[in-house]
């Protein structure tokens, strides 16, 4: 049995984490809790724990801070982060820590047994890979060869010296939406191929310009990808089909000879994501689902807009119509509403030379102030800052 250890400041959660899911059932048992930052390191420096689940949020050492202390006092444990934080400024610094993976709260069985399989599995080669280095001899020196080997593999894609990093990462790091995370998890979710590709293909077309440094580049890009390979594994696909015949997705990358090749694969990769389904003939909920996407996307500019009457225009009740959208898109009818909105907005501002009150009515917001608020809710900036990334981009373009 693998060992867990739970560190979130509720206790309701905890006991949740504790007694409802099924650890023994995937080969984990739990040997610790805490119920902040400081106890959870000690705890995990006395019961040196194969995994811990660690909310974000926590008193005295926030969950950044204790994983950079994990990472340096139990080697080998993995990570994951157990929080309600959907921003990418989190899951960007969770992915440079050396964090496995996140579940966002709250999160349903099929996602805990998703998540834990992945963690099962590279626990597993973990254990391999000790086996191996003990029975051939391995040492440190080894160690630094290999890993200066595949840092000279990714640089035949990005292309830059070690120094690049830290010079070319700053502007483009400043210049990625911090809500991209999101916008891809929105669109894998909606089944949305255009959104998907115009974000991959932005932070492309960024790091194309802007000459970002190879770690740095490599990271975000792994990023997305494990983002869209988790929710393969959780809509029932073989995710080992989206990087064959490559050994890992890793791999994969480090394998490609340009930018344009990492955006086709990626973006790809999204689309075949997007476009699967388990039964070749679309159901009659999902020809609902497109049909009701369909009438937002012709009345989203609509203020009074509702559930009740995207169901009246569907001839549907809007109970039915809500339990259509959690089973198709996993979403609510009125989150779909406003990412719809918000898509808009992006492109409106993205645009230029087009007012913050225009644009808040053009996307169905009587107040400029209230859609300033929730655009800044959705994608983590304000309107005008987005706005003005968006033209020193395209000055620089230029």
């Amino acid at each position: 049995m693998y060992k867990v250890m739970i560190a979130d400041d509720e206790p309701l959660f905890r006991y949740y984490m504790r007694s409802k899911l099924d650890w023994s059932g995937h080969g984990f048992t739990i040997c610790c809790e805490a119920a902040n930052g400081r106890e959870a390191l000690e705890e995990a420096k006395r019961y040196l724990p194969d995994l811990a689940l660690i909310d974000i949020s926590m008193p005295y050492m926030n969950g950044l801070e204790l994983a950079e202390k994990l990472k340096v006092n139990v080697p080998g444990l993995l990570i994951v982060f157990v929080t309600g934080h959907n921003e990418f400024e989190y899951a960007q610094k969770a992915v440079r820590l050396g964090v496995h993976d996140y579940l966002l709260k709250p999160f349903d069985q099929r996602e805990f047994t998703a998540m834990m399989g992945k963690v099962r599995e590279t626990l597993r080669r973990r254990d391999e890979a000790t086996l191996l280095k003990r029975e051939t001899g391995w040492n440190e020196g080894t160690s630094r060869s290999m890993e200066e080997q595949a840092t000279q593999k990714v640089r035949a894609l990005f292309n830059e010296s070690s120094e690049s990093f830290e010079q070319g990462a700053a502007p483009v790091r400043h210049e990625l939406h911090p809500g991209t995370h999101e916008t891809l998890l929105m669109a894998l979710k909606m089944r949305d191929h255009e959104a998907a590709a115009d974000e991959i293909g932005r932070t492309l077309a960024l790091f194309r310009l802007r000459g970002a440094g190879d770690r740095f580049a490599f990271t975000v890009l792994m990023s997305y990808v494990s983002l869209c390979l988790s929710h393969a594994g959780e809509i029932g696909m073989n995710p080992e089909s989206l990087w064959a015949p490559a050994a890992s997705p890793e791999q994969r990358l480090r394998g490609m000879a340009s930018w344009e090749e990492a955006e086709d694969w990626i973006a790809g990769m999204y689309d075949k994501v997007i476009g699967y389904r388990p039964d070749a003939r679309p159901s009659k909920s999902y020809n609902l689902f497109l049909a009701a996407k369909g009438y937002i996307h012709r009345h989203y500019s609509d203020p009074e807009l509702t559930v009740d009457q995207v169901a009246s225009g569907m001839y549907v009740d809007s109970s039915y119509l809500r339990k259509v959208f959690r089973k198709e898109g996993a979403i609510a009818v009125l989150d779909y509403i406003t990412y719809t909105r918000m898509k808009r907005a992006k492109e409106l501002l993205a645009d230029g030379n087009v007012k913050l009150a225009e644009i808040a009515e053009r996307v169905g917001y009587a107040d400029p102030n209230y859609f300033s608020k929730s655009f800044k809710k959705h994608y983590g900036i304000p309107p005008s800052e987005f706005e003005q990334r968006e033209i020193r981009i395209r000055h620089t373009g230029e």
